[in-house]
């Protein structure tokens, strides 16, 4: 198979899938193989294609060494995540460098830098869950219970207390959510899809009473951006010298990065505005999950790839809660810790205002995310981000809703005609057609030639414009259409000055 040469998607996130990936190094190229049978793939990279993110999801296949190195030296990072949505893990170029930085955060989780970063991320969370639970539109019960537990974050004395205060405000939260509808489309596939997937339903699995092993599409995409969110957080971690392991309030267990997932709870409410986003303004096709034989239900790997698009977003809400924690605890540190922004270049865009005030500013749409481009009936791919409809479907409704709009646009017409507020007559409409009456009368008061006999047209010249379309007509003598198809019907002869055009357009080979 030929290596396909394709440039980085956009904001460097390339995302590979299925059985078997290799990911190597050949002429100085990254090689990424990927897909499944008939669509398999290989695309080559090279250094100048500025790559971020390389996503792997999938369960075999290999990286090679040569391959890490190519990504060290060309600053992207490798995501891996399991086809059901858990981050595996998160290339990192470096470890933590201060070793009072280190030391601090060993000490956070049983002192006062623990329970400041604690209540700062658990406060970030629950006013993210306050803005979601308006735009769901939540009963006014789960709002109080939102406030109630804002103000037993901000007041909490001890990390038990923030955490009981975070858990009610959370059961109130996804009981708001789980009405939420689902759609699905074409009618056909959405016939056969399972109850539990046309609503978003409780948060926990029905397989394990977890969020783990999703059973239904909402939740099968929660887990699995929560799990681009949580790599995004990981390696923000290590870029300002954090252990990503070692945990404030979440238990320190292996293989687990628990100072990721502290800081991850800050940016869950931005993942679950885009997920309401996707759920309220778009239509799902069955085609973009999987089903288990278990009941679990999983992302597919090409809308998987749509959604690993996102992961800049959530960079852009992660960064801002890894450097306040980064330069929290520097400030708890025994030893001189310098505080920096390497993700948000804070200090560097202040010290460029300073330096030159007059500067043009470009405003960051990073925080954004946009939702795959899609049919809103049928939920198929679209070409082109202005597009709403695909083909079949924009056929479907124009057969449907046809009759009604021209018996409404009648209607309308005709009111509007018997208010003497005719939009055809009158105004700029008026205007533009006294413009083009004036300009005929001058083009044949200017025309020199004979008056010829209309019989001469209907029988030499008509015939042949029987069959042509009605927009060579209009192109060929500048008249309506309306006018050219009565022309083309045989109930008007237009002046002589337009014969000649005619009659070379009725002789075009082919015609």
């Amino acid at each position: 198979m030929q290596p396909q040469r394709i440039l980085a998607a956009k904001g460097g996130i390339i995302t590979a899938h299925g059985f078997g990936l290799r990911v190597r190094v050949e002429n100085r190229h990254l090689v990424v193989e990927d897909g499944f049978g008939r669509q398999r793939r290989t695309r080559r990279f090279h250094r100048t294609d500025r790559l971020r993110r390389l996503v792997l999801i999938g369960r075999s296949g290999y990286v090679s060494l040569n391959a890490l190195r190519w990504l060290h030296d060309a600053r992207a990072a490798l995501v891996h995540v399991d086809v059901n949505g858990e981050l595996i893990a998160t290339s990192v170029a470096s470890g933590p460098d201060f070793a009072g930085l280190g030391r601090a955060q060993a000490l956070a989780a049983d002192g006062p830098a623990g329970l400041e970063i604690a209540r700062h991320v658990l406060g970030e969370k629950v006013r993210g869950q306050q803005t979601v639970a308006g735009e769901l539109g939540a009963p006014a019960y789960v709002r109080d219970a939102l406030d109630r537990a804002l103000a037993k974050v901000e007041d909490g004395d001890t990390l038990p207390a923030l955490l009981a205060a975070e858990a009610e405000a959370a059961s109130s939260y996804w009981e708001a959510w789980a009405p939420l509808p689902v759609r699905f489309g074409p009618p056909s596939e959405a016939r056969k899809v399972p109850d539990q997937w046309k609503t978003f339903g409780a948060r926990a699995s029905l397989l394990t009473g977890g969020p783990r092993t999703a059973t239904n599409p909402p939740n099968a995409i929660l887990n699995y951006l929560y799990s681009l969110a949580e790599a995004e957080a990981v390696l923000g971690c290590f870029a300002v010298d954090l252990d990503a392991g070692m945990g404030v309030f979440h238990r320190d267990r292996r293989d687990r990065a628990s100072l990721g997932l502290d800081l991850l709870e800050a940016a869950r409410p931005a993942v679950d505005a885009y997920v309401l986003a996707l759920l309220t303004q778009r239509t799902l096709s069955a085609r973009e999950f999987v089903e288990t034989r278990e009941g679990g239900c999983r992302v597919a790997p090409r809308f998987a790839a749509e959604l690993a698009n996102t992961c800049d977003v959530w960079r852009s809400h992660v960064a801002p809660v890894v450097e306040w924690t980064a330069n929290t605890l520097a400030g708890y540190a025994r030893s001189s810790v310098p505080r920096r922004t390497p993700l948000t270049r804070t200090r560097h865009r202040a010290a460029l205002d300073e330096r030159l005030p007059d500067r043009r500013k470009r405003a960051s749409r990073s925080g954004f995310a946009q939702l795959p481009n899609t049919c809103r009936d049928c939920g198929a791919p679209l070409s082109h981000r202005r597009r709403r409809y695909c083909d079949n479907c924009r056929r479907q409704r124009f057969t449907e809703q046809a009759p009604t709009a021209r018996e409404r646009a009648g209607e309308t017409l005709a009111r509007l005609r018997a208010e003497q507020q005719d939009p055809a007559h009158g105004g700029r409409p008026a205007q533009l057609r006294g413009l083009k009456n004036a300009a005929h009368q001058a083009a044949v008061r200017e025309w020199q030639g004979e008056r010829a006999d209309p019989q001469v047209f209907r029988s030499n010249i008509l015939p042949a414009l029987r069959h042509l379309p009605i927009a060579d007509l209009v192109a060929a003598t500048g008249l309506s259409e309306h006018y050219c198809s009565l022309i083309r019907l045989g109930k008007k002869v237009p002046h002589p000055r337009h014969w000649a055009g005619l009659r070379a357009l009725s002789r075009v080979p082919g015609s």
